[in-house]
């Protein structure tokens, strides 16, 4: 029909027409709408490229925003998270307790320096490592998390390692272990492994119980919430408990260390007699300190127990002279400040660097030492 639209001749755009197109190389010749706009029609200076919507723009960052959020989800719950299960298996009667996160102490600079290479010594190709990982399913480097170490009188301790541990196998596991390499004196008794100086157990949980007999370990076994009663602070590197038989036990032997230091020594061990409890935190970094809190016994206040608590900081330390430096333990002690902190005694203290790395390097000696004769029955 002569009428339709169809017939009538299409009037050129400004792509069609070769004399309007832009010439090659300019940048409007990409752009698909009018010159000197970009595709919404907002004004563009010339020669700028054309711009993203800024929709998109909002739905890339969230969609990367929400890949990393995924990723460190995945890592946390399948590779890092855990439940701390090793503290609810020290023994109901235990008096002094340590606990040392693994997470933690990895970002302290000594122990990435002394223990890091012992730990690619390890993975380099241990045999007895890849013997126990074959029979328990457990790789120590990776698996522990946290290890909780408790004694009931000094003289008995117990060592509970909790993290991502394959319940049930260790026992057994360990049990092949010492069969194949010929451990003298070692039978299974029931749950436990029994050596000549040492037991091992798993708890229900997954906690390894590994003790210096077989009634701690037997002790350690059912879960409990004897750290609550303790007081065991429940976040920090290092961390620690004492009870008051503890306490009056380093009592006798601090009043013992030094028969020529006078009084100094017998006074702090008087004073200690006089704290119901006692617990704290080791932080590190740069900087590590330490916080201990003292309950007093019934009858005491906590401001007269932190004035006798300074004064003896300060008369112990003509003693502290006389013998050797645990670790950088004496200029601790020597800048330490007892306060009154509501019913509690709080002392604070600067731990020396140098002291901690000193530690570490002894430590990795110990155990560098220790494992250096890997065929070696226990």
């Amino acid at each position: 029909m002569p009428d339709t639209l169809i017939e009538e001749p299409i009037r050129p755009t400004v792509i069609d027409d070769p004399a309007l197109a832009p010439a090659a190389g300019d940048p409007a010749a990409a752009s698909p709408g009018p010159p000197g706009r970009d595709p919404a029609g907002a004004p563009r200076r010339p020669g700028s490229p054309a711009s993203v919507p800024r929709g998109a723009c909002l739905a890339v960052a969230l969609a990367l925003v929400a890949a990393l959020a995924a990723l460190a989800l995945g890592l946390y719950f399948f590779f890092w998270r855990y439940a701390q299960t090793a503290r609810d298996h020290i023994p109901g009667d235990a008096n002094i307790v340590v606990r040392l996160e693994a997470a933690q102490l990895a970002l302290f600079g000594p122990v990435r320096q002394h223990f890091f290479p012992l730990l690619d010594e390890a993975r380099a190709g241990s045999p007895r490592k890849a013997r126990i990982e074959a029979a328990t399913g457990l790789d120590p480097l990776t698996d522990v998390r946290e290890i909780v170490i408790a004694s009931t009188d000094a003289a008995s301790w117990v060592v509970l390692a909790g993290g991502r541990i394959p319940r049930g196998r260790f026992v057994a596991g360990m049990e092949k272990v010492a069969r194949d390499e010929g451990w003298s004196g070692w039978r299974r008794d029931g749950e436990l492994l029994v050596g000549p100086s040492a037991a091992i157990g798993q708890a229900d949980d997954g906690t390894l119980v590994l003790g210096t007999d077989v009634e701690i370990v037997k002790a350690a076994l059912p879960a409990s919430d004897e750290w609550r009663r303790l007081d065991l602070p429940e976040q920090g590197p290092v961390t620690f408990a004492l009870t008051r038989a503890a306490l009056s036990g380093a009592a006798g032997e601090f009043s013992n260390a030094l028969p020529r230091a006078g009084t100094a020594l017998p006074r702090a061990g008087a004073l200690l007699r006089r704290v119901d409890r006692a617990s704290g935190v080791l932080t590190l970094g740069a900087e590590p300190a330490l916080v201990a809190r003292l309950a007093p016994v019934s009858g005491e206040a906590a401001p007269a127990l932190a004035a006798d608590a300074q004064a003896a900081l300060g008369s112990v330390k003509p003693a502290l002279a006389m013998l050797p430096d645990v670790w950088g333990a004496r200029a601790a002690l020597d800048g330490a400040e007892a306060q009154a902190q509501g019913e509690l005694v709080e002392i604070r203290a600067r731990w020396p660097y140098e002291g901690l790395d000193r530690a570490c390097a002894e430590l990795a000696q110990r155990a560098r030492a220790a494992g250096g004769a890997d065929a070696a029955v226990p």
